[in-house]
């Protein structure tokens, strides 16, 4: 039996309606109650904030790399999430990790990636001085 997943917004529509502690919370940032839009749970951040944080991408709440809204993470990371930190070294190259799942740096040191897309190819790297085969034959 799968457990229920729960919904991490106060809802103007459900908590909003009624007067206990839940109609009370409001937005640490503007102020905006519960009963004017939905409410962060956990951060007690209205969805207009989160929005907001996540365009202007504040280094305090969201990835700088991917965008991500995800704030623990980020804290440990320095601004970047777990998925955009190379998880040999920890410094973040999220375009790199992202294809290679390791930073750029990490993955000339080991020398069996390819510099451009990623793959791992060790004896066509070695022949094409850091190229697979398929980005080799782009190249030329």
């Amino acid at each position: 039996m799968a457990g229920k997943i729960k919904n991490p917004w106060l809802d103007p529509n459900k908590e909003g309606k009624g007067r206990g502690r839940r109609a009370k919370r409001y937005c640490a940032r503007c102020g905006n109650t519960v009963q004017q839009s939905r409410i962060l749970k956990a951060h007690n951040l209205c969805e207009f904030c989160v929005e907001e944080l996540k365009r202007k991408k504040d280094k305090n709440w969201v990835c700088l790399g991917c965008g991500r809204w995800a704030p623990a993470e980020v804290k440990t990371g320095g601004g970047y999430c777990r998925k955009c930190l190379c998880p040999a070294c920890g410094k973040p190259d999220p375009q790199y990790v992202e294809t290679a799942g390791l930073c750029r740096n990490c993955a000339q040191t080991i020398g069996d990636f390819c510099l451009k897309c990623g793959k791992e190819a060790p004896g066509q790297v070695r022949k094409n001085k850091g190229f697979c085969a398929a980005c080799m034959q782009k190249r030329t």
